[in-house]
């Protein structure tokens, strides 16, 4: 199956919102997610076993120090990278611009392999980033990213993106969780009709909802009355 970005981008939204991912987070977590399943950092493949490990991660403060060496050091207390990717990406972007050097150290995470999106993410700052295992935790390290080169997501953009039916459909279905259920109260309210109980229809039973009054209407009498 090829699959366009907004496709792929929906799904895992709405994945991460039944994980449990707070709102104000919903959409940094779904772009790591995103990120993580096309690199491939996760992939399709391991995308269930990183849901879970996230929804099992709790939001918490994180603790920021300098180091000996002038990184700096942050632990985020056991939380998923995903949470906290975008906001130690930022650090490293600062950094960069006030110091010229672009470098976090950050430690307590829980599966720690998945900063690697950070490849994908720091494209839109126009920058590439790269992460390693080092003595005491992961080494997040940003540096210009070269001119006139594609992004990530402009190519799926552009090309799509491959995936195997076997693993997409089971991400597609798990996303029904995040949907309010369907119901008789659900149905009256989607749209600009309601359906009553007995089967009736009332309001609008075409399909086009363009609002066409303003183009009939005298023009005169549309304008603004004049200031006294």
């Amino acid at each position: 199956m090829r699959l366009t970005l907004r496709e792929i981008r929906l799904i895992i939204e709405r994945i991460v919102q039944a994980a449990g991912v707070a709102p104000g987070l919903l959409f940094a977590v779904r772009d790591a997610a995103v990120v993580s399943a096309i690199l491939p950092v996760a992939g399709f493949a391991n995308l269930p076993a990183e849901i879970a490990a996230l929804a099992a991660s709790s939001v918490k403060p994180a603790t920021l120090s300098a180091g000996e060496d002038g990184v700096l050091q942050i632990d985020v207390a056991g939380q998923h990278p995903w949470l906290v990717t975008e906001a130690l990406l930022d650090l490293a972007v600062e950094r960069f611009r006030l110091s010229g050097r672009g470098e976090v150290l950050v430690c307590g995470a829980v599966r720690p392999s998945e900063f690697g999106v950070v490849a994908g993410l720091a494209e839109k700052h126009g920058f590439t980033a790269v992460c390693s295992e080092v003595a005491g935790g992961v080494l997040l390290e940003v540096r210009p990213r070269p001119a006139r080169t594609e992004s990530l997501l402009d190519h799926i953009r552009r090309k799509g993106y491959a995936v195997a039916a076997d693993l997409w459909w089971p991400l597609y279905h798990a996303s029904h969780a995040a949907l309010a259920p369907d119901s008789f109260e659900s149905r009256r309210h989607a749209g600009t009709i309601r359906v009553e109980a007995d089967g009736r229809i009332v309001g609008r039973n075409d399909e086009d909802e363009t609002d066409l009054s303003m183009l009939a209407a005298d023009p005169i009498r549309l304008r603004p009355a004049p200031i006294p």
